[in-house]
């Protein structure tokens, strides 16, 4: 586990309980702000683990370590920042994996909802470069498909790694490609691995709602400075319509967030309802980005503006550990077979 996952995470458990004491609204307000002009201020991918001492984020997690945890990972997407968060909040559902003072990263499949097989040869996402790495963990499916995992120093991975361009350069992520894990032994993950994907689909949804969140000021902005036929675009219904379709999309998307948080301390991490969460998340990005960009008009599809960086930031968010497309079709097939569990949402 790296050192900077102790200051942005807890377990499922942990943040369960953290309801209990809470945070009121005015001082979530309060850090909210102070993660903002932290991300602001912040050079590059420096390690957020001592901005966020300076914080006192200890103290803030042991407040509220869910309302921590979701105002972390909100700020983070309103300010497209590039770190190793996620992985932090992965890694620490995972007892599975020994102590070790190095520094982990999770390699996270692409494209699919689809362990690998343990002996196929790998393709995944680092969520940074390799230099601040000392090991990744990969996940696959191992005997009879339960999850396990392969710890592999960086050393043996470099043959296979490349910077990851194309779709959204600014987030510096890097491409493994056909890696064979050879005669390595995974170790069992459990029902660890479900935790922990449900905790990191928790954590997404949350940095995807946040990116919603800064497009929404960018568009609003746009419509009262764009002028067209003597009027701001902002006083056509098409518009207002368009925006208002929007806002109720992610409102709906954080209500269901809100239910996933509640249901983290159910068996299994609360997997049903983080999966829910990050399909309506990556619906209303969806719902959102479409919309901005027809209000943007061609200013919308050009490099000179800012919109684009908001869209290919919230795709690529939205792919991680299962897009909203792939996670609804695994919602009806489990609905259609009657494995669905809406205990996870304490009904």
């Amino acid at each position: 586990m790296s050192a900077a996952s102790s200051t942005t995470t807890r377990s499922a458990t942990d943040t369960a309980e953290g309801r209990d004491m809470g945070l009121d609204a005015e001082t979530q307000t309060v850090i909210a702000e102070s993660l903002r002009e932290l991300f602001a201020a912040r050079n590059g991918r420096t390690s957020l683990a001592p901005l966020l001492a300076e914080l006192g984020w200890a103290e803030v997690l042991a407040a509220d370590p869910r309302a921590a945890v979701g105002l972390l990972f909100t700020e983070h997407g309103r300010a497209l920042a590039g770190s190793r968060a996620l992985d932090d909040v992965v890694l620490a559902e995972l007892p599975e994996l020994p102590d070790a003072d190095l520094r982990r990263a999770v390699v996270y499949s692409s494209g699919t909802i689809d362990l690998p097989r343990d002996h196929e040869r790998i393709d995944g996402i680092v969520l940074g470069p390799l230099d601040d790495v000392d090991e990744v963990v990969i996940p696959v499916a191992g005997a009879q498909g339960a999850p396990a995992l392969f710890i592999v120093p960086v050393a043996d991975i470099r043959a296979s790694a490349a910077p990851l361009g194309g779709f959204d350069p600014a987030a510096g992520w890097t491409a493994i490609g056909g890696l064979a894990l050879g005669d390595l032994v995974p170790t069992p993950a459990g029902r660890s691995w479900e935790r922990a994907v449900a905790a990191g689909r928790r954590a997404l949804s949350a940095e995807i709602l946040g990116i919603c969140d800064a497009t929404m000021d960018l568009v609003t902005a746009h419509t009262t400075t764009r002028v067209q036929f003597n009027r701001p675009i902002g006083a056509f219904q098409a518009v207002r319509h368009r925006l208002a379709e929007a806002a109720v999309a992610i409102a709906g998307a954080r209500s269901v967030l809100d239910a996933a948080w509640n249901a983290a301390a159910a068996p299994g991490g609360g997997a049903w309802a983080a999966k829910i969460a990050k399909v309506r998340a990556g619906r209303a990005q969806a719902e959102l980005m479409r919309n901005a960009v027809q209000v943007f008009g061609a200013l919308g599809l050009t490099r000179e503006g800012d919109l684009h960086r908001y869209v290919t930031r919230a795709a690529a968010l939205d792919a991680l550990l299962g897009g909203h497309r792939l996670l609804t079709e695994a919602v009806g097939n489990a609905v259609l077979d009657g494995t669905e569990d809406d205990s996870a949402f304490g009904f």
